[in-house]
């Protein structure tokens, strides 16, 4: 089972870092995706990740991560049999991409918001296309809308039962002032005539 922090990084934070290019330095196509800007900063943090990163199945991935990548692989052997990308950054950063909405996708209901669904749509799509096997994937996230969607229709509901209950404890609280005046009254009517009443 896969176990992340709430704070899990935005899955269109990640697909910033990447821009768009071609598809012929990753299968050979001409289908549009994406490689990974270079600077002198970020080829400093790459040599000390790469120095951190452990390769699994031809991926650099963090030791705090590969768990989860393994599990990832048993359960879906053919992932990345048509992922072709050489580069490694390149690699590395998919993988992170795919993780990072598998992580996206394990956050409660109550974190997780409309938008964050819309993001994690448009993730499966360059996941799809960067050669990824991700319809299993795309069936969770089915679910995880589903879901969603009955959350927001139970806190609706919800909504309206303590609005209803609201009102219905005003009218008791009225209704029981109304009755404790009512015996007051009739308590007044029962009381006999004294002597000094009558006389």
């Amino acid at each position: 089972m896969f176990s992340y922090t709430s704070s899990s990084v935005s899955l269109l934070s990640i697909y910033t870092t990447l821009k768009v290019s071609t598809l012929r330095n990753l299968h050979g196509k001409s289908r549009g995706w994406c490689h990974v800007s270079t600077t002198k900063r970020y080829s400093d943090a790459s040599e000390k990740i790469e120095k951190e990163s452990t390769n699994f199945s031809g991926f650099q991935v963090l030791p705090s991560k590969v768990e989860s990548v393994r599990l990832i692989f048993k359960r879906h052997p053919d992932i990345a049999v048509e992922f072709r990308a050489k580069n490694q950054h390149l690699r590395k950063a998919c993988m992170d991409f795919l993780l990072s909405l598998i992580e996206t996708m394990c956050q409660s209901l109550e974190e997780l918001s409309n938008e964050d669904l819309v993001e994690a749509d448009v993730a499966l799509t360059y996941l799809r296309d960067a050669g990824f096997k991700v319809d299993w994937l795309e069936k969770k996230l089915d679910h995880v809308k589903v879901k969603k969607e009955k959350e927001q229709f139970c806190v609706a509901r919800l909504q309206e039962m303590e609005d209803s209950l609201l009102e219905l404890w005003k009218k008791c609280s009225d209704l029981d002032a109304l009755v404790e005046k009512e015996e007051e009254e009739l308590s007044d009517t029962r009381t006999p005539l004294s002597l000094d009443d009558v006389v």
